[in-house]
């Protein structure tokens, strides 16, 4: 009889475990199935089924005609040939010997973007009338400022005090311009960059609906991917398309969840999120203040490390800033370093990853032992699914979306009510996609003490899900935004690099994630990486 019930119950083992493991092979595979739905979906919103409406504004590049047509294409295309790959440094040595000036880098890039983004890849919305005096100023001036003379786009949610507007690409702030500069656009101003313009965006960064188009806004139109018909990732997606474009050196974006991360992976661009408090919020137009930062898109990573010491630091009107300072660096500084070895990379292989997707992992990982690097492969605790971030969004916009309104004084749009009345009044053309994440947002009745229990439940869970992980790693890799579920609510730093592109030609990028403020690893590790695989192409717009 004992060995009987030995017997039985290995039996009925052995079955809980076929089941359960045929379980999560369904999962698996319906998971998959939904996320290549979803892609499926977004490249038919961007381009089977573009919206255009009455409200998209028209580029104002008709101003700087003459001097477009002072330069000849055979000035245009030498100009190109020095830039194209170029990084800040270099660029910088090319004014100290003369080989350009900052008005030619300039009209070079508004010549570029009039041929090949007008019309194409729709990734500004907005360019600075200003951009040519400002370059003439460069040029006559001291030389001064770690991005001196360097052309820089800003995300159109990221604040500035000068002839553009900050929209959010929402009609109801077309003509919104701010009191002042946000503290990022400030310090931009004071190492000596050029602000170029602003990029278009998926509306309000990407909540306004759930079946909504990313890259999409009621201003900017539709921003398309620089390397083909593929899903050009949002909401961050002008920032990711200029710069794969060539439109300027490199573009300041934004990120809540992923929307930063994700648009620079998909263009073949790199993307760092810094941890939160390292980068100023102050006057970009947010949905949540916990999970929001200003972040860097460029073309190597190089340059994100300059940028970053350029614009994180300590800001009265942004109190996670004054725990952060204690942690900013001289980013550059791992730019030198050259090797990784013995270091411990722990790859997220992520439920639902297509088969062609695990294969890039695996060639990442061989990439990381070729290099000396112990490679491990893992996965996030189940502790990652009882992360409530929709509802964090959901309750967390209304309170912080109307404290930026009371700022930003926008004549007749002083709360978010307000802005759903008006987009009521035409949602053919103010929100063609709907904007149900708004009215979900303004109906919901969660107290201010409910959602601060919240933000820090979630805030806890993720920060352990990915401190267990590093226990055991220096850092976490992963594809794409396929972990942003869980460093965003942490508040953790995440930076994509180009990991090569898929079988179709489509962009995917490697994302690096580490703890709180150890951006200075995750810049080390990615630029050493980047040198040593070089899988970044340039785009072919013509």
């Amino acid at each position: 009889m004992k060995k009987f019930l030995i017997y039985a119950i290995s039996i009925i083992a052995v079955i809980s475990v076929v089941i359960v493991l045929n379980f999560q092979k369904i999962t698996t595979k319906y998971i998959t199935h939904v996320m290549e739905e979803q892609v499926s979906d977004q490249v038919k919103y961007q381009y089977d089924d573009e919206k255009t409406t009455k409200l998209k504004n028209k580029i104002n590049i008709d101003q700087f005609k003459s001097e477009l047509t002072k330069m000849d294409d055979a000035r245009f295309k030498s100009i190109d040939k020095l830039v194209v790959n170029a990084n800040i440094k270099d660029i910088q040595n090319m004014y100290d010997i003369k080989q350009i000036t900052c008005e030619e880098l300039v009209t070079y890039y508004l010549k570029k973007i009039e041929k090949y983004d007008i019309n194409k890849l729709n990734s500004i919305i907005e360019l600075n009338p200003d951009v040519i005096k400002i370059a003439k100023e460069k040029d006559s001036g001291e030389k001064k400022g770690k991005l001196y003379g360097i052309p820089i786009t800003l995300k159109g949610n990221i604040g500035t005090a000068d002839k553009m507007h900050t929209t959010a690409g929402a009609y109801a702030l077309k003509d919104s311009v701010l009191d002042k500069d946000s503290f990022v656009a400030q310090k931009l101003r004071e190492e000596g960059a050029i602000i170029l313009g602003k990029t278009n965006l998926s509306e309000w960064a990407n909540y306004m609906s759930d079946k909504s188009s990313s890259g999409y806004s009621a201003l900017g139109g539709q921003t398309h991917n620089a390397y083909g018909k593929y899903d050009v990732g949002g909401s961050s997606s002008g920032s990711a398309a200029s710069v794969a474009g060539g439109f300027s050196v490199a573009s300041i974006g934004t990120e809540t969840a992923g929307s930063m991360i994700y648009p620079s992976s998909q263009n073949s661009v790199v993307g760092i999120k810094p941890s939160i408090g390292l980068v100023s919020r102050d006057r970009i137009i947010p949905i949540v203040k916990v999970q929001d930062t200003a972040g860097i898109v460029a073309r190597n990573v190089d340059d994100t490390a300059l940028i970053l010491e350029a614009i994180s630091g300590y800001d009265a009107n942004d109190v996670d800033t004054k725990e952060a300072e204690q942690y900013k660096e001289y980013y550059t500084k791992y730019i030198d370093e050259n090797s990784v070895k013995g270091l411990k990379v722990a790859i997220i292989k992520p439920l639902g990853a297509r088969n062609e997707e695990l294969d890039i992992l695996k060639r990442i990982g061989k990439e990381f032992k070729d290099m000396g690097a112990k490679v491990i492969e893992t996965k996030f605790s189940d502790e990652a699914n009882n992360i409530e971030m929709s509802k964090a969004l959901e309750v967390g916009f209304k309170y912080d979306i109307n404290k930026y309104l009371k700022m930003a004084k926008v004549k007749g749009i002083n709360e978010l009510k307000d802005i759903v009345e008006f987009n009521k009044k035409d949602l053919d053309n103010r929100a063609p996609y709907g904007q149900e994440l708004l009215e979900n947002s303004l109906e919901d009745k969660t107290s201010i003490e409910e959602y601060e229990k919240l933000i820090n439940k979630n805030r806890e869970k993720a920060s352990k899900v990915i401190d267990d992980v590093l226990k055991n790693a220096d850092v976490i890799i992963s594809l794409s935004n396929q972990t942003s579920m869980v460093y965003a609510p942490a508040g953790y730093p995440a930076l994509t690099v180009p990991a090569g592109y898929k079988t179709t030609g489509e962009p995917i990028g490697v994302t690096f994630v580490g703890s709180k403020f150890q951006e200075g690893k995750l810049i080390k590790i990615a630029n050493i990486y980047e040198d040593n695989t070089k899988h970044r192409k340039d785009p072919n717009l013509k």
